[in-house]
């Protein structure tokens, strides 16, 4: 019976393996901002024994290259074309994981923030889908760009120490602070180039003018239990960050205990033309 039902599906497995080599051929033929001057020849180059700092472009914590190794298997255009597939089907598993209705959902993919994180060929996405795994592993996701990550750390220390006390917090941050104090000591470059100052012709952060929104949605966080209000409210707590990074706060915005005060496919068609109109306006 299960080999019949397999035999049957097949077809079907066949078709999707199909529109996947479609998408990615297709998506190879797109332009992209970050992929070829940072991401492809830092992973790529780990394959010839070379350090992923080897290209100035790429800031970020060692183990940022992991997933992209799979990717970089591939020549460098179907590579290129692969990861933009990749994180267009993070960000439809993050909204189907969500329970994210059609005209939410369309409302986000027709926003200028989910637009530009997939035409960069940045690693947002796969940043936020630490919010799908287990906190001591979703952090070492969530930690590769603090600006977006940083809400959830905190919400993360305060309910687990709350909850289980100290020594769960031990256990859930030890892995990702262990990883990081091995990655400063053999890559100090890392730390060089933290602390420089970022590109402010790509800063978009309204810092410190809109922390009282930060400390708000943090606080409906630590309220509801809720680490995605705490993804939400992480950009309003950082320096420097690009547009196309708001994504993080609108997919914080999609979790289910938001129909507690709006409706989310308001919410985020609301925020779909505020963010164009912004675009638009001040030519971004």
């Amino acid at each position: 019976m299960l080999k019949t039902i397999n035999l049957r599906r097949l077809p079907l497995y066949i078709l999707l393996l199909v529109i996947l080599a479609v998408a990615v051929y297709l998506a190879s033929r797109l332009p992209t901002a970050d992929w070829f001057d940072t991401f492809d020849p830092a992973a790529r180059g780990v394959f010839s024994g070379l350090s992923p700092y080897h290209r100035v472009g790429y800031v970020y914590p060692v183990w940022g290259v992991v997933p992209l190794l799979p990717i970089v298997l591939f020549p460098p255009d179907l590579a290129h074309g692969l990861m933009y597939v990749v994180c267009a089907l993070l960000l439809f598993y993050l909204m189907w994981h969500l329970k994210v209705g059609l005209v939410a959902a369309v409302a986000f993919f027709l926003s200028p923030t989910a637009l530009g994180a997939l035409m960069v060929n940045n690693i947002d996405p796969i940043v936020i889908s630490g919010m799908l795994f287990p906190p001591a592993w979703g952090l070492f996701l969530l930690v590769l760009k603090p600006q977006i990550g940083f809400g959830v750390v905190v919400y993360l220390l305060g309910e687990t120490w709350r909850k289980q006390g100290f020594w769960s917090v031990v256990r859930t941050f030890a892995p990702v602070s262990i990883a990081w104090m091995i990655s400063a000591a053999l890559f100090p470059v890392w730390i060089e180039r933290m602390a420089r100052n970022p590109q402010i012709i790509w800063n978009r952060s309204l810092f410190p003018y809109l922390i009282p929104l930060g400390v708000f949605l943090l606080w409906l966080a630590f309220r509801h239990k809720n680490p995605y209000f705490a993804l939400a409210s992480s950009l309003f707590f950082a320096p420097y960050h690009s547009l196309y990074s708001y994504i993080a706060f609108q997919i914080g915005l999609m979790h289910p205990d938001v129909e507690k005060y709006i409706r989310r496919d308001i919410l985020q068609v609301g925020l779909t033309i505020f963010f164009w109109a912004v675009t638009l306006f001040f030519r971004l």
